[in-house]
């Protein structure tokens, strides 16, 4: 464990950097726009997160599985590499760029979209950017290049919203729907040229062919395998509909508060999650460092490093999740002080949140063992799963309780994937994700 610990220390540093940035550009946010147009940005900002993760089809998390399961220096000659590059060229940009235009032009014509006209116009216009940032940081993750692949979005872009909301305070401009997209516009470009600076050697050395590898070979005989560019497609809509697991809940409680209730309760509904991904740091860290090494140890059929990456997992995050978790429960009110008196309200939401990320946390790495291991369809339906029992108790409780109706509803649909996952994986693979593994009952 300890050794583990020490791999795992500089990416815990860069991934503490970056929450920490991230919980600062949320304060510089709040405070330097309010919380309306706050509320404003943040349907913005959920509507770009959703639309980016169904324009890039999962392409980039199978083109990362990829590149972790055959390596860096071998995938430019596989065959499945070609098929996913074409299959990016001629199907995600065409429709990614006719989505920004057909948007762009819907929400700058037609008045039904209200207040939020000019932020949905900034989210239209950045797609391309967002979803090119998407891939490039994938093929680093895929390389193990773990903190590379955080560093655009999560360390560059926080850097830059926070500097582009001190200067409207600083300079006087006026805190509205046009400042804010502007903020988000100079933030999304500027952590794109951070991505490609970070990326441009590394494309470089995988595309280089320095090396002669006869593909017919029994050892290289994987390079000529693909199931077709059909296949690949299914694939990537499977890891999609995976990704909605970790990213979704939350934006779909802000957009249906956004249909339901006020911005003001967007905003609170947005800052309550937000909190609550924080007390799942070590969670998400885990899920980088382990997520290529997972697909690795499928790779070559070793079911015991599968149980082994799942129990150390678990460890962590049972040890730091609970501390985390009871933290934030009880120092609540404090916590969502530190946005503005107006998010105080907001306590008993960011309490329920926080109890769906620690049974998250207990139940394990269930659901991203089953993307990495091929069962990407088995993960993307619990999704769907989950995701219906959301909406529906959205629809039914945030009219009657608001924020923290809007908050059970999430940790049910949390309570579901997590419980769902677990059982398929141990029904798949053999492989115990969850707290139960560390009980000497479970080694018998």
């Amino acid at each position: 464990m300890k050794s583990i610990l020490l791999k795992l220390g500089k990416l815990m540093s860069v991934r503490m950097l970056a929450i920490g940035l991230t919980f600062v550009q949320t304060i510089v946010m709040t405070r330097v726009f309010g919380s309306e147009v706050f509320g404003l940005l943040s349907i913005a900002l959920s509507i770009s997160a959703l639309a980016v993760l169904l324009l890039s089809a999962g392409l980039d998390q199978v083109l990362m599985r990829d590149i972790a399961r055959i390596g860096k220096s071998r995938v430019v000659f596989s065959n499945r590499w070609q098929d996913l590059w074409r299959l990016i060229i001629k199907r995600v940009l065409p429709i990614t760029l006719a989505v920004t235009a057909v948007g762009g032009i819907v929400v700058t014509v037609t008045p039904f979209v209200g207040p939020y006209q000019l932020t949905l116009l900034a989210t239209f216009l950045l797609l391309p950017v967002i979803l090119c940032r998407k891939y490039l940081e994938s093929i680093c993750l895929g390389t193990k290049q773990v903190v590379r692949s955080i560093t655009g979005s999560q360390i560059v872009y926080p850097v830059l919203m926070i500097l582009a909301g001190f200067y409207v305070w600083y300079m006087g401009i006026k805190p509205d729907a046009t400042s804010v997209s502007v903020t988000y516009a100079f933030a999304a470009v500027g952590s794109l040229i951070a991505s490609i600076l970070l990326i441009t050697a590394t494309v470089r050395e995988i595309r280089a062919k320095t090396q002669t590898i006869d593909t017919h070979t029994p050892e290289n005989a994987d390079l000529l395998e693909s199931p077709g560019e059909k296949a690949l497609l299914k694939s990537g809509l499977h890891f999609s509909l995976v990704s909605l697991g970790f990213v979704l809940g939350q934006h779909i409680d802000v957009l249906m508060m956004g249909v339901l209730s006020t911005p003001e309760n967007v905003a609170l509904v947005r800052i309550a999650a937000r909190v609550a991904e924080m007390a799942g740091l070590i969670r998400a860290i885990i899920l980088l460092q382990y997520r290529p090494q997972i697909a690795e140890a499928y790779g070559k059929s070793d079911k015991k490093k599968l149980q082994q990456h799942a129990e150390i997992m678990v460890k962590l995050f049972t040890l730091s999740g609970i501390p985390i978790t009871l933290g934030f429960w009880i120092f609540a009110e404090q916590v969502m002080m530190v946005f503005g008196p107006e998010f105080v309200a907001g306590a008993w939401a960011m309490r329920i949140y926080i109890a769906g990320v620690l049974v998250t946390l207990l139940f394990g790495p269930g659901n991203a063992m089953l993307a990495m291991t091929e069962n990407e369809g088995s993960a993307s339906r619990i999704v769907l799963s989950s995701l219906l029992i959301q909406v529906l108790f959205n629809i039914v409780l945030i009219p009657w309780a608001g924020p923290i109706g809007c908050a059970c509803a999430n940790f049910l649909a949390m309570c579901f994937i997590a419980i769902a996952s677990r059982f398929m994986l141990v029904k798949k693979l053999g492989v115990e994700p969850s707290i139960l593994v560390l009980f000497p009952f479970h080694k018998t």
